[in-house]
């Protein structure tokens, strides 16, 4: 890209505890294995993406004056995350995510702790309305209050929007908001939710997608974990695999992904080779064990 592209991203920032096995897990018992702590975040997560593919990235998020909190911001910093316009609270303690992976270092279980974000206000979004109306692309996802998701398409109607639905629960905040979106990026358990279907055939996946084309998304792409992606706009729907990899971890694969078709998007590709663009950033992603691959760049892409 010639001249930067501006993305604000209004998401979630928190540290990742992620625990690793090479054994099968047993519950209810203690079970051996090695931790690892790292910036997490999806919001978080997809802005560092982002920054790495050379996009100008503004990332308003929370955050506390804990100890982690001091970690996470310096964190930003390093990655040179414009964090100027997030929320900065006093006797506040960070969002964290603890997650058990499983011997195929895939998620089993994960729990979250973000209460913090419930101290976002709409007078707070109101300030920052002027500078998120300016930005090429806002990426939103549902850690986010569903009243500031409705004040910020209501209220900034020149960005392009993209959605990341982060979780089954999570993703029904986004409902309204659909006709605002130019790309949703979910999964087939949160599409499901969202839509209020219940598709488990592969040959009904495109009945998903058609029902978000008629709630007024532009472009849909609905992650199959590693039966790859299913994706379509008005010009078709279609399905790419996923590229063969040594998983090492795959907590961040959806936010790389979502990172991935951005960058597709901003050089005026089609649906088809964004879809690949996706694809390839979350192989770049899984071989890493944290949130974001050092690994990820526009050079390592092929275009």
């Amino acid at each position: 890209m010639n001249k930067p592209k501006i993305v604000t991203v209004i998401g979630a920032t928190n540290v990742d505890i992620t625990g690793f096995t090479n054994q099968k897990l047993i519950y209810k018992d203690a079970n051996i294995g090695s931790m690892k702590t790292s910036p997490g975040g999806v919001g978080r997560n997809i802005a560092e993406n982002l920054m790495r593919l050379d996009f100008y990235v503004n990332l308003i998020s929370i955050f506390g004056d804990d100890a982690l909190s001091s970690y996470i911001i310096d964190s930003c910093k390093k990655f040179s995350l414009h964090i100027e316009d997030s929320l900065f609270l006093k006797n506040a303690a960070t969002a964290t995510f603890l997650a058990i992976m499983d011997k195929n270092n895939d998620l089993a279980l994960g729990l979250s702790a973000m209460d913090i974000y419930d101290n976002l206000k709409i007078d707070f979004i109101a300030s920052k309305i002027a500078r998120i109306n300016q930005s090429d692309y806002v990426v939103l996802e549902t850690n986010m209050p569903t009243n500031i998701l409705q004040y910020v398409v209501d209220n900034a109607p020149n960005p392009k929007y993209i959605l990341d639905t982060v979780s089954g629960k999570k993703a029904l905040k986004s409902k309204a908001i659909l006709p605002h979106l130019y790309i949703l990026k979910t999964n087939l358990l949160e599409a499901n939710m969202l839509s209020d279907l219940c598709v488990k055939e592969e040959a009904d996946y495109p009945k998903l997608i058609q029902y978000f084309l008629n709630k007024g998304v532009q472009n849909i792409f609905i992650t199959l974990g590693s039966q790859g992606v299913i994706y379509g706009n008005s010009k078709g729907i279609d399905k790419q695999a996923t590229i063969p990899t040594k998983i090492r971890n795959t907590i961040g694969a959806g936010d790389s992904f979502v990172s991935g078709i951005i960058y597709g998007d901003s050089l005026g590709l089609d649906i088809h080779q964004v879809a690949n663009i996706g694809m390839q950033c979350a192989h770049i992603n899984v071989q890493y064990n944290a949130a974001v691959s050092p690994d990820m760049s526009v050079e390592n892409l092929k275009l």
